[in-house]
């Protein structure tokens, strides 16, 4: 029987210089103990390839789906001695049996991926046919422009993820900003940060000190300057996020705002409370942030807004108008070359492989959005700012009556109770939100 088990905070992994604790990372096993090649492949995705530990464990389940179904068909064979002929048997039986063909694709991708790699780091030789010559190989590969893939995979009919629109966007603050009164400035720009094409753990590296004061926020914007905040993204690469000091401006009023009240509640409810760096605090705790539950939180909050897909595609927006600040017309009067925009805005969005942001391209020329993207980022603050002015001007509404009795002299007690019950109850619903 093959099985994986993910690794806890005791894993220690041995570099060539250092030793480091990796988390949920899958482990394979069969009956013999630890299946090292597959095993390492999957250390390999975790830590050199992707960020997204998630995504690994997809890679750890498809894999274990594949090497069941040769371990129970072919009497214990091992990986090693996989062939085309395993490959083709395991597609058409999963097929006939009811599988979308898209699912088949993505389990055979996975597993060409783990036999190129173990090919390329020698880890088995001369078992695909990556080689030019006439020799024949166990699993067969063709050419791509950038890798190369196994040429029997099914052909995959799934639609490719929505990324919203500005539209979808506006509304999503809108609904944002609305759902809480305690987190909702706070979550809108959580969503704000995705669309400068951060990722979780990027944006949740930006602490309070990176945050500008009030007097250098109106000194970018005489100048008309952008902001840099320097982050770790994949691969433990440093990039720089770009904001625009009206971005910078909401920032600030957060920290001053549900941030600062967060950390008062905090410090009230625990006296060893210390207040952390980290720019974005959970409202009832005053502690960081986790990458799991603001995956929870804006998730929710899209399909509340009744905007498709995730938190990740208001980061696919994000590249979209970054691969957009790119594009344009040279001097010439000609289209940029593709492959130039692909290059530098690949190196702006941290991705290593320029041609994963194509998609992006295509969707940016289709949209017209090289002219647009600045505009639509100030017209999205000046959003922003003014729905959050609408609550705290509807705050006010709700005290007029107080105000007028305070005024006259008329019936303050009574007046005073009901503001106070009216507020309690606000601040316990909003507890409840947070």
């Amino acid at each position: 029987m093959i099985f994986y088990k993910t690794t806890d905070e005791d894993c220690i992994l041995q570099g060539a210089f250092s030793k480091s604790s990796y988390s949920g990372i899958p482990v394979f096993f069969d009956s013999n103990g630890v299946v090292e090649g597959v095993s390492n492949y999957l250390i390999f995705k975790a830590i050199k390839d992707t960020d997204e530990i998630t995504s690994v464990t997809t890679y750890a389940y498809q894999l274990q789906t594949f090497l069941r179904f040769i371990d129970e068909k072919g009497k214990g064979l091992s990986w090693q001695s996989v062939t085309d002929g395993h490959l083709v048997e395991f597609r058409d039986t999963k097929i006939k049996s009811g599988n979308k063909d898209s699912y088949v694709a993505g389990v055979l991708r996975t597993v060409f991926d783990f036999f190129l790699w173990a090919e390329r780091n020698k880890v088995i030789r001369h078992h695909v046919a990556i080689y030019n010559d006439d020799r024949e190989y166990a699993i067969s590969a063709e050419k791509t422009k950038t890798s190369w893939k196994w040429p029997h995979i099914p052909s995959s009919t799934s639609k490719a993820k929505p990324t919203p629109t500005n539209d979808d966007l506006e509304i999503l603050h809108v609904t944002t900003i609305e759902e809480s009164d305690v987190v909702g400035t706070r979550d809108s720009l959580i969503f704000t940060i995705y669309e400068r094409s951060a990722r979780r753990m990027e944006a949740l590296q930006i602490k309070v000190s990176d945050v500008p004061d009030w007097e250098d926020i109106e000194a970018y914007q005489a100048e008309n300057k952008v902001f840099y905040v320097e982050v770790k993204g994949k691969r433990k690469i440093d990039r720089d996020l770009e904001f625009l000091p009206e971005t910078m401006e909401l920032l600030r009023e957060y920290i001053e705002s549900e941030r600062a009240d967060a950390v008062n509640a905090a410090k009230k409810r625990n006296k060893f409370y210390k207040e952390p760096d980290d720019l974005f605090l959970a409202a009832t705790t005053g502690k960081p942030l986790n990458k799991q539950y603001i995956s929870r939180r804006l998730s929710g909050l899209m399909k509340k807004a009744g905007v498709s897909g995730t938190g990740h595609r208001v980061r696919a927006k994000g590249l979209t108008d970054i691969v957009a600040a790119f594009d344009g017309f040279d001097d010439r009067g000609q289209p940029k070359s593709a492959q130039d925009v692909l290059i530098r805005a690949a190196e702006k969005a941290g991705h290593s492989n320029p041609q994963s942001l194509r998609h992006y391209l295509a969707l940016s020329r289709s949209e017209g959005l090289a002219a647009k993207m600045n505009n639509i980022e100030l017209l999205r603050d000046l959003g922003i700012k003014v729905q959050t002015r609408k609550k705290q001007l509807a705050d006010i509404d709700k005290a007029n009556d107080l105000f007028e009795a305070i005024l006259n002299d008329l019936n303050v007690e009574g007046e005073l109770l009901k503001f106070l019950e009216q507020y309690l109850g606000k601040q316990k619903v909003s507890e409840v939100k947070s």
